[in-house]
This record gives C-alpha cells, sequence and structure tokens, in this order.
C-alpha cells in the first residue's frame, strides 16, 4: 500500500512539470475511500492547490483548500498547517503591478492573514521538520514583502537561512529586495554588496532551490545570481557591541543589511527632501523633521537598554531587594530589559502619530492609535472596516510602503494577528507587572493576575523581535515619505528649492 503511495504521488509530481492540467485532471480521481483516504486526500489537495496555481483553475484551488481545513481539523501538524498556508496564497494569486494593486490587497486580506498566521505558527514551531520551518519562513517573507514589509521580509528571509544556510530561495529573494531598494536609491554600497553575497549562496545551492521551488526558480536564479559580480572581501568587527547589532540586524539603516564602519554612523536613517507645504515658514525646517528625529533617539535608546540588560555589572548595585525563592530577578538590569521592550513598540503609536501628521490623515495628535488609525468604523452588514479615505488617498498617489503600516498594525492589533502577542506583553509591562526568572517553570510560582512571569531568556528573544518589528515599520514610515516626495517633486511646475539640514552632532560639536 506505501508502495503505490508513493508510486502515485511521484508521478503525480513529475505531471505537475509537464502537464499540470492533467496533474489536476488526475488528483480528482483519486478513490479516497481507502484505508489510506487521509494520506490520499493530502496528495489530492496539494496536487490540487498547485495544479490549480499553475493552470489558473480556481476552482481546482479552491477545492484542494477546502480538503486541507478538512484535514487540519483532524490533524492540525505542522505539515498540513504549511501546505493550508500555502494553499491560501494561491486562493490569492499574485498583487498586480498597476493601479488595481491596492484593490487587490484589499480584497485579499483575510486570506492573506490567515496564511501569514500559518506561516508564522509554523516557522516558530521548535519541533517542526527543519526543511519545513525554513520554507514557511521564506513564504511568510515573501507575503510581507508584497505588502511593501521589506524589513520584516528581511528577516524573514535571513531567519530561513539560520535554519538552512543552503536555502537559495531565501537568499535569492533576499538579494532582489536590496537590489530593489538601493536601486530606490538612498541605500549605502554596502547593500549592493550584501545582495551580491546573498546572490552567491542562491547560486551555489541549485538542487536545494529545486527541492523548494522547482527546476524553473533555479534557472530564473541562476540567471540573475550570473548578473552579480563577486563581493569584495570584509574584515570582521572588532566592537563586539557593532557585532551584535549587524548579528541581530538592529541598525536604523535605509535596509536591512550589514554595517559599513566607514559610513561612521550605524544609524544613518533620514528622511528625504521635503516639499514645504506652509507659506512663511522663513526657513525653518518642517515638524516632521523632530519627529523623526525623536523617534530615532527612543529606538537608539531602547537598543541600547537591551544591550546594556545583558551585563548586570553595567548598573550600579544601590537597590536592596527581598528574594522571592523562585529564581526571580530584581534589579535595573531586569527593569531596563522591560523598558526596552516597552520602549520599542511604544514607538508604534508615536510613528502613527507622524504618519498622520505628514500624510494629513486629520486625526487629532492624542487620538492616534496604531493598531486602530488605519480604518473607519466596522460595518455591521459587510463585516469590513474599510481603509479612511485620506488613507487610500496616499497609497493611490504612490506612498505604497504606508500599506505596510497598515498591515503591520492589523497583526498588532487583531486578537488573531502574529504580531498580538507583542502587544499584549507590552501592556502588561506598562499596566502591570513583568517579572523575569533566571531558570526553573515561571507557572509553579505563586500567581496573581497583577503579575505577569516569563523566562529570561526567551523574553530577550521577544524584545529583540520587538525592536525589529520597530526598526521595520520606521524604515517603513521613512519609505512612504520617499515614495510621496518623489511623485510630489513630479508633480511640481518649476524650480522646487530646498534647505540642507546640517548635522546635528556637527552643529552640538560632537563631531567632525
Amino acid at each position: 500500500m506505501l508502495d503505490r503511495f508513493n508510486e502515485l504521488s511521484s508521478h503525480l509530481n513529475a505531471l505537475l512539470n509537464q502537464n499540470p492540467a492533467a496533474a489536476v485532471k488526475q488528483a480528482r480521481e483519486i478513490n479516497l475511500n481507502t484505508n489510506e483516504r487521509y494520506n490520499l486526500m493530502a496528495l489530492r489537495a496539494a496536487t490540487l492547490v498547485d495544479g490549480g496555481a499553475l493552470t489558473q483553475q480556481q476552482d481546482a484551488v479552491e477545492e484542494g483548500v477546502a480538503l486541507f481545513r478538512e484535514l487540519h481539523a483532524k490533524f492540525p501538524n505542522a505539515h498540513i498547517i504549511y501546505n493550508l498556508a500555502n494553499g491560501l496564497v494561491a486562493t490569492t494569486g499574485h498583487p498586480p503591478r498597476n493601479a488595481n494593486w491596492l484593490s487587490h490587497q484589499e480584497e485579499t486580506r483575510k486570506p492573506r492573514a490567515e496564511a501569514r498566521r500559518h506561516f508564522w505558527k509554523v516557522a516558530q514551531d521548535a519541533d517542526a521538520d527543519s526543511a519545513l520551518r525554513t520554507q514557511a519562513w521564506t513564504n511568510l517573507a515573501n507575503q510581507f514583502s508584497n505588502s511593501y514589509r521589506l524589513g520584516e521580509a528581511q528577516d524573514g528571509w535571513l531567519a530561513a537561512l539560520e535554519i538552512d544556510p543552503e536555502n537559495g530561495v531565501a537568499a535569492s529573494s533576499a538579494a532582489r529586495n536590496l537590489l530593489w531598494l538601493y536601486e530606490f536609491g538612498e541605500c549605502s554600497e554596502l547593500t549592493r554588496i550584501e545582495a551580491m553575497m546573498l546572490a552567491k549562496i542562491a547560486n551555489r545551492h541549485r538542487d536545494r532551490i529545486i527541492q523548494y521551488a522547482g527546476a524553473q526558480a533555479a534557472d530564473q536564479i541562476a540567471a540573475f545570481a550570473c548578473e552579480l559580480g563577486d563581493p569584495p572581501p570584509r574584515s570582521a568587527h572588532q566592537d563586539p557591541f557593532i557585532s551584535w547589532v549587524e548579528r541581530e540586524r538592529l541598525t536604523l539603516a535605509p535596509v536591512v543589511e550589514l554595517v559599513d564602519p566607514a559610513l561612521g554612523k550605524l544609524d544613518w536613517l533620514m528622511l528625504p527632501g521635503v516639499l514645504e507645504k506652509e507659506s512663511g515658514a522663513s526657513g525653518r525646517p518642517p515638524p516632521v523633521f523632530a519627529m523623526f528625529n525623536m523617534l530615532k533617539g527612543d529606538f537608539i535608546l531602547a537598543r541600547d537598554l537591551l544591550w546594556r540588560a545583558n551585563d548586570d555589572s553595567a548598573w550600579p548595585r544601590t537597590g536592596r531587594f527581598g528574594d522571592t525563592l523562585d529564581y526571580a530577578s530584581y534589579g535595573p538590569d531586569s527593569s531596563a530589559l522591560i523598558l526596552a521592550h516597552r520602549t520599542a513598540l511604544d514607538l508604534l503609536d508615536k510613528i502613527g502619530v507622524v504618519a498622520n501628521h505628514y500624510f494629513e490623515l486629520e486625526l487629532q495628535p492624542d487620538k492616534v492609535y496604531f493598531g486602530r488609525m488605519w480604518r473607519g468604523e466596522l460595518n455591521k452588514t459587510t463585516g469590513v472596516r474599510k481603509l479612511n479615505d485620506k488613507v487610500v488617498q496616499a497609497i493611490t498617489e504612490g506612498a505604497r510602503a504606508l500599506y505596510g503600516l497598515v498591515e503591520l498594525a492589523e497583526d498588532y492589533e487583531n486578537s488573531t494577528g502574529i504580531l498580538r502577542s507583542q502587544k499584549d506583553l507590552r501592556n502588561a509591562g506598562t499596566h502591570r507587572f513583568v517579572v523575569l526568572h533566571d531558570f526553573g517553570d515561571p507557572e509553579q510560582t505563586r500567581q496573581t493576575p497583577e503579575i505577569e512571569r516569563h523566562l529570561r531568556e526567551p523574553f530577550i528573544r521577544e524584545t529583540l523581535r520587538a525592536l525589529r518589528v520597530a526598526r521595520s515599520a520606521i524604515q517603513m514610515l521613512a519609505l512612504s515619505i520617499s515614495q510621496r516626495e518623489k511623485v510630489m517633486l513630479q508633480r511640481t511646475a518649476g524650480h522646487a528649492g530646498s534647505i540642507v539640514l546640517p548635522d546635528h552632532d556637527w552643529i552640538r560639536g560632537h563631531d567632525d
């Protein structure tokens, strides 16, 4: 029986490459009334999804998704969850590269959010097969990229490479992402160099690309890699802080890239030139620059708190604490760690304030809440919260990266969103108490609703994730403003004057 199943599986896989329409037809003819019903259901479902996507038979894709949902109800394992996510992505299709892009994203919003949740669950499952996890990260990153969540996409592809350093699909996607941003402008030459490094990784592992994405994708990636030269050698960083920031992808640069010491500053992301909207400003810079500077300062502080929290000797031991006999950690290092997490996520509301101001969304500044600011009230008839008209206007006029912030907000705000646990943890640290434990089981301690307990090491990982979310959101904000300014400059008749903002440290005498 197993031999017959494997033979059928191999036959359908080969047929998908040669004649996907025939593969769909034969999959529908599989008899499910056997002892191998559920394995055959999975095979039929996978063939219908893949073949339907290749032949643009939407009914076949939806039939495959329905089968995976039935299997998921009975066997919610990582393999079924991953395939259900792939099926959902296939139902949405690729976003068009035209004026219908926003409409497509809105119409497919629900299945795409569900697919992200499933990919996320598999990627985070330490017990899942490593090949499945690396593909889940890759596909999740692809979903981020389609919505201009480019920093999160780069994080996802690099996470996939950490699991499988030979994942050429992830390496190639990450390289293309960097090159797109490099060609958009405002990146360093190191962006192109890192793209070269990633492309070479992809080209060295053709067999793995075929395993994950097929022979056609392998040919395309090989051609892409040949377009780039060989990257120059790089020496290791001498400063452990610089090495840590690069390894954890925590620089505020225009893209998620390696650190170039020659630039002098780690966090060199700046706003583009902004056309003046107010008359009589007398050459004074628009307020958006002050807001953006404060965003950067808060992020840098949160990152520094996390770095210093890893060294308990960095803090003065002026406090006397009663030990609670449960391996809890008390002192400024633990408090700094909790504050770093909270500060990182507090940046989201401030990013919303900047977006509201710059894009003139017309919300009261003290009523801006990042998770809820982008959409109107729920329509009880349709069950849909439509995008605010001003948000639609900004995106359709060219600031597509703004939609990345909209989608990130939903993943953060919605009860089932992939970032909701981050919001809940931030709220606990703000309004109640978070206590960290060096080891042991926090669940076995004396419990009270006023205290949320976590092991220290997992909490550090959550704080790193929160910082990356904040970094990505700041990058999306800057990119959306750059996109808007390029469009506005093209529409401006005659000469557009500008002022150059001098470096703040130079003005203060801190830097040459």
